[in-house]
């Protein structure tokens, strides 16, 4: 009698161990990347550096997918669209937007490089920040090189795209969310 107590007692712990829940487990859904989703920019928001020539842009719309490509379509003055495409890659920075010059003060500053594949082989690298439904972003050509040109940098943030030795704030972008 004993014996089948304690089989029956095994066999029951053994039953209830094997049919323990796991809806415990709490999955957290992997973060997306600030600038997953697509941005737009138009007017007054389109960096002063590309709204003349040879650019003349007046406006850009640009997509970033979670699988880390993109899609930029810029709009000249004479409505003629260019699509860009590419991947990148974003990393953190400790450093924080103090430029006064974009819709992100205070904001965290992010280092991209954009890795175009069309319709030319390009790579541009620079920095942006995020607040609420707002992206300020500044990139410059690396590869192939610009001669006397530099990218700007976190450290040096918003307005630190150098040529021939100066800092300008021509090439900051503003965006908003859609």
């Amino acid at each position: 009698m004993k014996k089948l107590f304690m089989l029956l007692l095994i066999a029951g712990t053994i039953a209830l161990t094997a049919c323990k829940s796991d809806d415990d487990e709490i999955v957290q859904p992997t973060p997306k990347d600030a600038i997953v989703g697509t941005w737009v920019s138009e007017g007054a928001n389109v960096a002063f550096g590309l709204t003349v020539a040879p650019f003349n842009v007046t406006k850009i719309v640009a997509t970033f997918n979670e699988n880390k490509s993109y899609t930029v379509v810029q709009t000249d003055k004479n409505g003629v669209n260019t699509t860009l495409s590419g991947t990148y890659t974003f990393t953190e920075t400790s450093s924080t937007d103090k430029s006064g010059k974009t819709n992100t003060a205070d904001a965290k500053i992010y280092n991209i490089v954009a890795n175009q594949s069309t319709p030319s082989a390009v790579v541009a690298q620079g920095i942006c920040a995020f607040k609420d439904n707002n992206m300020s972003y500044e990139v410059i050509q690396v590869t192939p090189p610009l001669a006397g040109v530099l990218a700007p940098t976190a450290v040096g943030g918003f307005g630190s795209t150098s040529i021939a030795g100066t800092a300008y704030a021509i090439y900051i972008q503003k965006y908003v969310k859609q």
